[in-house]
C-alpha cells in the first residue's frame, strides 16, 4: 500500500508540474499576444503616420510648383509687356525719324526744284 500511496504521490506532484507548466504556458502566451497586439497598434500608426507625412509632402510640393508655375507665368507676361512697350516705343521712334527723314528730302527735293526753275528762266530769258 506504501507503494500505491508513493506512486500516487509522485503522479500528483508530476500532475501539478504539468499543471504548473500548462498555467506558465498559458500565461505566457497571453503576455506574448498583449505585445504582439501592441506592435501591431504600432506598426500601424507608424504606416498612418507615415503616409500622412507622404500626402503632406506631395501636397506641400504641389502647392510649391503650383506657386512656381504662377510665378513663372507671371514673369513671363511681365516680359511679354515689358518687350511690347519696347516694340512701340521703338516704332513709335523709327516712324518720326522716317518722317523727319521725309520731310527733310522733299525740302531739298523742293529747294532744287526751285533752283531748277530759276535757272531754267534764266536760260529762256
Amino acid at each position: 500500500m506504501e507503494t500505491i500511496y508513493f506512486v500516487l504521490g509522485m503522479l500528483s506532484i508530476i500532475g501539478v508540474a504539468f499543471v504548473a507548466a500548462i498555467v506558465w504556458g498559458v500565461v505566457k502566451i497571453t503576455k506574448l499576444l498583449k505585445v504582439i497586439k501592441q506592435q501591431e497598434e504600432w506598426i500601424m500608426n507608424n504606416d498612418r503616420n507615415v503616409w500622412e507625412h507622404i500626402h503632406r509632402l506631395r501636397d506641400e510640393s504641389d502647392r510649391k510648383s503650383d506657386d512656381l508655375y504662377r510665378e513663372i507665368n507671371k514673369r513671363t507676361e511681365d516680359l511679354d509687356r515689358n518687350i511690347n512697350q519696347r516694340v512701340t516705343e521703338l516704332q513709335r521712334e523709327l516712324d518720326a525719324r522716317f518722317n523727319d527723314a521725309a520731310s527733310y528730302v522733299d525740302s531739298r527735293v523742293d529747294k532744287m526744284s526751285a533752283t531748277l526753275k530759276e535757272q531754267k528762266q534764266v536760260i529762256k530769258g
